[in-house]
């Protein structure tokens, strides 16, 4: 998993405030006590919901973030409900009232989370191109895909799916059939090697037979190569 560097949140924090300042633009020009008031509301509304629908819809990013191929996602790299994402939003007061020291944790944390990020459990990582794949026999895919897939296809059977990440940011996916006799018995072998390997991942920071995947009465193992 790469995490997104504090410079190019900062570049996306300041495309989205431009891009915020145009939308406000109309309520600049409302005079009144009375008024002013409902424009605050309506800015700060407009404010929230800009980045907590952005943020929990299908680019996981506002238009700023997008921009710098950055997402904001969970701590296991998936997608994020509208409820945490509005919870990131307000959280953001407390990066702020400690004079902004809570956004620039995210130059010196371990996983280049901010205060609100902690907060919240959240992560702003480097966009991945993850492409999904249907099953089929072989398990074999192109260089671009990184859903990795049991050679033995049992249609309508229970799975099981392991979710990670590859050396590259990218998620990989192991999915296999509960029923697999060969799961019971030997174990199905993961690793980098597509003849010998029953469960095939193209990445050069495994190792040819890497693993060993084998059901123990209830329970996975897996065994370490």
């Amino acid at each position: 998993m790469i995490y997104a560097g504090f410079w190019k949140r900062a570049v996306a924090l300041l495309v989205d405030s431009i891009v915020l300042i145009i939308l406000m633009i109309p309520f600049a020009f409302i005079n009144g006590e009375s008024v002013l008031v409902v424009s605050y509301i309506i800015s700060t509304l407009m404010y929230w919901l800009y980045f907590a629908l952005f943020e929990s819809g299908t680019w996981m990013a506002t238009p700023g973030k997008r921009l710098l191929s950055i997402k904001v996602t969970d701590l296991s790299g998936g997608r994020i409900s509208f409820g945490r994402a509005t919870g990131r939003y307000f959280a953001k007061f407390f990066s702020v009232i400690i004079l902004c020291i809570g956004y620039l944790m995210a130059a010196f944390t371990q996983k280049k989370q901010a205060l609100h990020d902690m907060i919240v459990d959240t992560l702003v990582i480097s966009s991945s191109d993850v492409r999904s794949s249907q099953p089929h026999m072989g398990g074999e895919f192109n260089s671009t895909q990184t859903i990795v897939v049991n050679r033995n296809q049992n249609a309508g059977g229970e799975r099981l799916v392991l979710a990670g990440f590859d050396s590259n940011g990218h998620v990989v996916r192991l999915s296999f059939d509960l029923a697999d006799p060969k799961l019971s018995q030997e174990g199905l072998y993961l690793g980098r090697d597509s003849l010998s390997c029953d469960l095939h991942i193209r990445d050069q920071s495994i190792s040819r037979r890497h693993a060993k995947v084998i059901k123990k009465g209830n329970e996975i193992w897996i065994e370490d190569l």
